[in-house]
């Protein structure tokens, strides 16, 4: 309701409306909450495997040292630098074109830099949370305004940096450990996975597999001494009771020498016995554990165990295929969204904040559908012509990779235009008396010998529900098509003509 007073029946003096504060600006921050786990130097990382185990970050790189840990780290990278990379060029609703000449300098600019190693690299900020890369910017020479481009990407330590209170990502230097240096702008390209206002540190995906992996190795651990030590049966020596105990420690040594070497000698009175100790079932239970935690691991960081279970079937190993390829599909959101951010931060350096940025992607290449390529041949081949946009939509072309088509009214277009004669003063009597024979073809044959000729075509096209279901029928009727009553008809035309030039021939 507005504020002010009546000044008299007609006239009301609005008051002054007080100035909202604080719309533009946080207010819940972390100096103002009743929070004093920090008053002071850099966030602490709340991830809670390393807080319960008082490790950093380098206890989740020795878990990329495990076999297994390790083999699904480079299946996850392999898969995302196998897709296609590179800006969208086609502008989006709401977004604006980006000039030619931005896009070809950013396109040069990405050509060389190591975008294949940052890609892979940038799953760093999956496995361990955040990964930071330090931009190297260089002058262009010859280029007016102090044209500037960024000339390598490199990965950084993750625990060499920290957050402070507003969040923003700090250096801890050996002259600043507490606080840490406060980074220059567009100089460190921040990869993170899931981070929140409350953890800026993200979530490592190596978090879930810690404790399998730890689990794993002490599992294998006891299992390689359950074999060295009940693998093997026990040698047993007996003496008698008169025996001393020099007597029963050289029986000892020569026991042991017979493990090894499988040659004892023992004494007359002596003998030795083996025994063996210990069951298949109790080693079972140390291969149950290392199969299990190999199965979390893999879940944890592929999504499913389908690559490790031998009960696997076609069915699963597909859904375990797709869920792969969603996964994959995110990594390379990520990867996308830190590769536009730079493109952006070069376009506001270079041209200016106002100046719109393309959006940089990586997506699967599609294969050709090679049943569809045969049929545009023949469809081609029997006189067909298909249009520039029509192979952009069907074989996803780009349409810098096209030529342009042809004008028909522009001169020394080819076959695409009509070829113009000149135009003579009169048609010759030959000529007339060829066109009247023409004339005089019984019109209900050519139509009855046309009608035979189309109808395939034309029950093609009146069956058919969409541009792709005609052609495809219009494909399949072309060897139904019956041109013979046509064929005899242009058979005796091209008689009467040839009889009737011959003969003029004759009399020139």
């Amino acid at each position: 309701m507005s504020r002010g007073i009546w000044i008299n029946d007609t006239t009301f003096h609005h008051f002054a409306e007080p100035e909202q504060r604080g719309l533009a600006e946080h207010i819940a921050t972390r100096a103002r909450s009743g929070d004093f786990g920090t008053f002071f130097g850099l966030l602490p990382n709340p991830d809670p495997v390393l807080k319960r185990c008082g490790k950093d970050m380098s206890a989740y790189r020795e878990l990329a040292a495990d076999a297994h840990v390790k083999g699904c780290l480079r299946r996850r990278r392999g898969a995302l630098k196998a897709l296609e990379r590179g800006f969208d060029r086609a502008p989006t609703t709401g977004r604006a074109a980006v000039p030619a000449r931005v896009m070809k300098s950013l396109e040069a600019i990405f050509a060389d830099l190591p975008i294949g190693d940052f890609i892979g690299q940038s799953l760093d900020g999956s496995f361990y949370g955040y990964a930071p890369f330090e931009l190297l910017w260089a002058a262009v020479a010859g280029q007016r305004g102090g044209f500037r481009v960024p000339s390598d990407i490199v990965a950084k330590p993750s625990e060499w940096f920290g957050f402070d209170d507003d969040n923003q990502l700090r250096f801890r230097s050996r002259a600043n450990q507490l606080t840490g240096e406060e980074l220059p702008e567009r100089k460190f390209l921040l990869v993170r996975n899931g981070a929140t206002y409350q953890n800026p540190y993200g979530e490592p995906d190596l978090a879930s597999v810690f404790w399998p992996t730890t689990f794993k190795r002490g599992g294998l651990k006891f299992w390689v001494t359950f074999t060295e030590k009940y693998g093997t049966p026990w040698a047993v020596g007996k003496l008698p009771r008169t025996a001393t105990p020099a007597d029963h420690a050289q029986m000892v040594e020569r026991l042991d020498r017979m493990v090894q070497d499988a040659v004892a000698s023992i004494p007359d009175d002596g003998s030795v016995e083996l025994l063996t100790v210990g069951t298949s079932a109790n080693a079972e239970l140390y291969e149950k554990l290392l199969h299990f935690c190999r199965s979390e691991v893999s879940i944890a960081l592929l999504g499913n165990n389908q690559s490790i279970e031998a009960t696997a079937n076609l069915a699963s190993a597909k859904a375990a295929q797709d869920v792969e390829a969603a996964l994959r599909d995110a990594d390379a959101g990520v990867a996308a969204a830190a590769l536009t951010q730079l493109a952006r931060w070069i376009v506001d350096v270079n041209w200016g904040p106002e100046t719109p940025a393309p959006v940089y992607g990586l997506w699967e290449q599609e294969e050709v559908d090679d049943k569809q390529a045969k049929r545009d041949e023949v469809l081609t081949k029997a006189g067909a012509k298909f249009t520039r946009r029509y192979f952009m939509d069907a074989y996803h072309l780009d349409d810098q990779h096209l030529a342009p088509e042809a004008d028909p009214a522009a001169p020394g277009a080819g076959p695409a235009a009509d070829p113009q004669f000149a135009e003579g003063d009169g048609a010759s009597p030959d000529q007339a008396a060829l066109d009247q024979a023409i004339d005089q073809l019984p019109a209900d044959a050519l139509n009855r010998a046309m009608r035979a000729l189309l109808q395939p075509a034309l029950d093609a096209i009146q069956a058919g529900q969409g541009y792709d279901q005609v052609q495809q029928a219009l494909a399949d009727a072309f060897p139904k098509m019956d041109a013979s009553e046509l064929e005899q008809l242009m058979t005796r035309a091209f008689f009467v003509a040839d009889l009737w030039g011959a003969g003029h021939a004759r009399n020139d």
